[in-house]
């Protein structure tokens, strides 16, 4: 394994772990929501939005950064590149990999506890996604004592929809600047003539 390939694999590794990380902490926040019956459900369902919304912004954030980053790594334009108008490849499947870590154990502790209707395996994976199960609990889609395919219904979206915002994030900020890009070279050459 070279070292770029160690290098690209610990940034997928950091992603995830980021990604579990603030998915965390948002999480025990709405914790206290979860387990205090007195809140009306109205308000329980503004926290969860209130908690769902910076994991979703954080997303973004790490999936554009690490869009640039990717950009960045491959736009090396030389004068001979850009009089030759070469393109500039990019390897937009990457994403998928700074993903993968995110998606793909949750999706499987999940998978498992619902086959094996084991609370303790659903509250593994649920730690991460406190904010959905407060919302759909407060609207009475989920019950939190019982283990039923429904769990799949509801939680498995959520960590798609989260590693989705931090695909489109990355997605967009290497076309915007590869949009930025074509419009300097085009202005570079411009001047040269």
């Amino acid at each position: 394994m070279t070292k770029e390939t160690k290098k690209e694999i610990g940034r997928y590794a950091v992603s995830s772990i980021s990604l579990l990380g603030f998915s965390l902490v948002f999480s025990l926040f709405s914790l206290i929501f979860i387990v205090s019956d007195k809140i009306p459900a109205w308000a329980r369902i503004v926290v969860s939005f209130i908690f769902i919304a910076p994991t979703i912004y954080i997303a973004l954030t790490q999936g554009k950064a690490q869009g640039e980053r990717l950009f960045k790594a491959h736009a090396k334009t030389t004068l001979s590149d850009l009089h030759g108008e070469m393109p500039i490849e990019i390897p937009y499947y990457k994403c998928v990999f700074h993903v993968l870590g995110f998606v793909v154990p949750l999706t499987v502790v999940y998978v498992i506890a619902v086959i094996l209707k084991s609370n303790a395996l659903r509250l593994a994976a649920m730690i991460f996604e406190f904010p959905v199960a407060l919302l759909f609990s407060s609207v009475k889609v989920i019950k939190l004592d019982v283990t039923t395919p429904l769990t799949l219904a509801v939680f498995i979206p959520y960590t798609l929809i989260v590693a989705g915002v931090f695909v489109f994030g990355y997605i967009r900020k290497i076309l915007q600047l590869k949009k930025r890009h074509a419009e300097i070279k085009s202005e570079l050459r411009s001047f040269d003539n």
